[in-house]
């Protein structure tokens, strides 16, 4: 009895050490793991600076995202985010669809670089609109490769999630008299989406970036639009432009949000007040 008693207690013993060990080894686990497969997963440059991840409370801390352009795109980036945080419900890890309880992402930088054809952000939404597409198969092709039938991956449902204290830099290839030759800072308000996933049974993680993705368009497209101005009346179309891209992934995205809010909720306070027509240099 005793000997079985020691048994138990020293295979206790080693179960919290390796608990504990994966505890304050899976921040730099998912650093790795971001540093290593973003950029294959989102078809652009992706480099995170810091992860602090805890199981025990169900709560991730990504610091320092940075997120490339699409290729032919010139400035520095699109994307830096200067720190997300995330509430998990920790009772989902191991379910197909994980719960998220909120997502808050801080001190959002967007590089706003319009192409002749598309803009930056609307590049990146397009790859990964992409990359959803399946290539036709032969049918002698499906017959063989049907055999070895793939899991689906894991999905998630998000409740809440805000951006807040953003700003975009926008530039626009070969007008550098618009915009004096950088780009023109412009203000974002906070963006808040709702039960992103709620109705489907949750959403791939490229899909939920997908509608993110498309809220900041929107957002951004209103910006640009209430800016036309200051910018030129051709940043008028632009940010139409950008907005007509926003607006379509946010409808995409508002069945999934299943009327929790409406399209103009879902892509942030620009939309519902039109921003009033903002002024970057604050007049």
């Amino acid at each position: 009895m005793k000997k079985t008693l020691k048994i138990l207690v020293w295979t206790l013993v080693v179960l919290a050490v390796v608990f504990l060990g994966l505890e304050l080894s899976l921040g730099k686990l998912v650093l790795k793991g971001v540093n290593a497969a973003a950029s294959g997963t989102l078809g652009v440059p992706v480099t995170l600076q810091d992860a602090d991840i805890s199981l025990v409370r169900g709560t991730a801390v990504l610091k320092g995202l940075h997120v490339g352009n699409p290729e032919g795109y010139k400035t520095d980036g699109l994307l830096d985010l200067g720190s997300v945080s995330v509430e998990i419900d920790n009772s989902t890890f191991l379910s197909d669809t994980i719960l998220i309880k909120e997502i808050a992402i801080d001190g959002l930088v967007l590089t706003y670089e319009k192409g002749l054809l598309n803009s930056n952000l609307g590049a990146l939404i397009d790859q990964l609109s992409a990359g959803k597409e399946e290539q036709p198969k032969e049918e002698g092709e499906a017959k063989e490769e049907k055999a070895p039938e793939q899991k689906p991956g894991k999905k998630v449902v998000i409740e809440k999630l805000t951006i807040s204290g953003s700003k975009m830099n926008f530039s626009m290839t070969g007008a550098a008299a618009l915009t004096g030759g950088g780009a023109i800072p412009i203000p974002l308000p906070t963006i808040t989406l709702t039960d992103l996933g709620k109705e489907k049974e949750g959403v791939t993680i490229v899909e939920a970036i997908q509608h993110v993705l498309g809220a900041i368009a929107g957002t951004a497209g209103t910006a640009i639009a209430g800016s036309a101005k200051l910018l030129g009346q051709g940043a008028e179309a632009v940010g139409e432009g950008a907005l007509a891209v926003g607006e379509g992934a946010v409808d995409a995205g508002k069945a999934v949000v299943g009327g929790a809010v409406d399209a103009g909720k879902a892509v942030g306070d620009a939309v519902g007040g039109a921003l009033k027509n903002i002024n970057p240099f604050g007049k």
